[in-house]
């Protein structure tokens, strides 16, 4: 053996390799895991790690979150709870009477009934309190946008009124717009605006949620660094965080792109990955929020509409936004996609393309990710599961908690959307995830993804397993990387490991909200997570 070689051997708990195989102890050989069952007094050099009968699982991966654009959401003020006119201009004259400097100011998690209401007079009443300062302030959905004047000023918007992307909405009211920007048309105030936050005010915030991620047990992220905002790109910021010895998980992120025109740009990604940062494909918005009625589905919704859309299956829309002409690009330069989809036409229009790209080519070359799925028919989950798991789902089981309520929208359809274990009986892998940041932090807590699932979102909907869910935060959100050395603890892998104080499978799913096993401890690439006591 290398005399470099750091060994480790986990032994006295129960140890998973995956979610179902058992091993008696565990050899770790500096980052990768070297063998299982092995005989301890054959390496008799290797650091005994006693787990005292606690629980050794393979590392759980949240395979959709957005902690980075979360530590920008909130960098100025949360929001979260103020849903009218006068708290959200009341909280951000707090807020900035605190933070007296001119730096451009955001603030992110209010929730409006009526989006398209936000008038002239409620942006005279917030320029009344920020002046001349920017200032942006995004939805709890993260699909809707305020900004002043001074923002709308410095973003030149006047410019762009005739010139709305694709899937976007501008609220004007007398011609004018009155700083409420919906879903694509976001990135009019986002592309010339985001770049004035920089990784000095985010790193905070990015630190703070990768720690708590940390601590509920997560060894591992997708983070989409992007919104129908724009990108919000800080993968750079990442790696420095890592050659600091400050990075709590191993971070996976996306390129978020609007079209055809700047999907390339996920190219410049390919190429820099560290051990702990990876880029794993772009990102694109195909639907709207499916909590703000805007879900594409082939049925009219109880608001009239079949839901909005930012492509199409031809040019209606331009070449720009037709998803057959954007598939055919990611398979030609070789870039792995994760696609934000909601209702079945959106979902139709985006294995139409990806069938007729591998009926050309006799097979998928990318990966393709498949975000949220609230309305997938058994046909089409069929026609997935056809495609040799180059495409691949992320659920998030949280969202039978988060989104009650809607059937305002969908009707009787809401009660039974997010069919998770139907996906994963179909023999689609499914990861699991918790698209924080839209969804809240008290369901973010694998216990309390576990405690969700197992039982059940009403009479409509079929409860998973705990082996459902675990496999879910391994392997299935492993699936959805790109990458095959995570997921699991076999020999070669990465040793990405969460320890629990009993395990998981003995838990009452009923206690397992108010009285969830502790998470004790965490490894990445075979080193044990430590936060600093100032950073909990």
């Amino acid at each position: 053996m290398d005399d470099q070689t750091v060994s480790k051997l986990f032994v006295n708990g129960r140890i998973y390799q995956d979610a179902v195989r058992r091993v008696r102890n565990l050899l770790v050989e500096d980052d990768h895991v070297a063998a299982v069952d092995v005989d301890p007094s054959n390496h008799t050099d290797a650091e005994v790690v006693d787990l005292d009968g606690n629980t050794l699982y393979p590392g759980f991966c949240d395979s959709h979150v957005h902690l980075v654009e979360s530590a920008l959401m909130f960098s100025g003020v949360d929001l979260r709870g103020d849903n009218n006119v006068e708290s959200i201009v009341q909280a951000v004259k707090t807020a900035i009477s605190e933070h007296p400097d001119e730096d451009p100011f955001f603030g992110g998690g209010f929730s409006l009934d009526d989006y398209d209401s936000w008038s002239l007079n409620d942006l005279k009443k917030l320029d009344d309190v920020t002046g001349t300062r920017i200032v942006l302030l995004g939805d709890d959905l993260g699909h809707n946008l305020i900004v002043n004047s001074a923002a709308m000023k410095k973003a030149e918007l006047s410019k762009h009124l005739d010139d709305v992307p694709a899937g976007g909405k501008v609220v004007l009211q007398e011609g004018k717009p009155t700083g409420m920007l919906r879903e694509e048309a976001m990135t009019l105030a986002g592309i010339p605006l985001l770049p004035l936050f920089t990784d000095a005010s985010i790193q905070p915030g990015t630190q703070k949620f990768m720690n708590l991620w940390a601590q509920m047990g997560y060894t591992g992220i997708v983070d989409l660094m992007g919104a129908p905002i724009g990108r919000i790109l800080h993968a750079e910021m990442c790696r420095e965080m890592e050659r600091k010895g400050l990075l709590p998980l191993r971070v996976n992120y996306n390129y978020t792109f609007f079209g055809l025109e700047d999907l390339d740009g996920g190219l410049n990604e390919m190429g820099k990955d560290t051990d702990l940062v990876r880029f794993v494909g772009n990102k694109l918005f195909v639907d709207g929020a499916y909590a703000g009625g805007e879900a594409w589905t082939t049925w009219e919704n109880k608001q009239g509409n079949h839901g909005l859309h930012t492509v199409t299956a031809g040019d209606s829309m331009g070449k720009n936004q037709n998803i057959y002409r954007i598939v055919d690009r990611l398979e030609e330069v070789g870039l792995n996609c994760h696609y934000h989809i909601q209702g079945d036409e959106a979902l139709n229009v985006t294995l139409d393309a990806l069938e007729a790209a591998a009926a050309r080519k006799g097979g998928l070359r990318c990966l393709h990710t498949l975000i949220h799925l609230a309305f997938p028919r058994p046909d089409q989950m069929q026609r997935i599961n056809k495609l040799n798991n180059k495409v691949v789902s992320t659920v998030q089981p949280g969202f039978w908690k988060a989104e009650e309520g809607l059937d305002r929208y969908y009707g009787e359809a809401n009660d039974a959307s997010y069919p998770i274990k139907e996906l994963m009986e179909a023999g689609i892998s499914t990861g699991m995830s918790t698209d924080f940041g839209v969804s809240p932090l008290e369901l973010s807590a694998p216990t309390e993804i576990m405690s969700i699932s197992m039982l059940g979102g009403g009479s409509a909907r079929t409860p998973l397993t705990m082996q459902d869910v675990i496999r879910g935060l391994t392997q299935g959100s492993a699936a959805t990387t790109g990458h095959n050395d995570v997921g699991a603890l076999y020999p070669g892998m990465k040793a990405d490991m969460v320890r629990f104080e009993r395990d998981l499978y003995d838990a009452n799913p009923d206690k397992l909200a108010t009285d969830p096993p502790k998470v004790l401890e965490t490894w990445i690439s075979g080193k044990k997570v430590v936060i600093p006591a100032s950073h909990k």
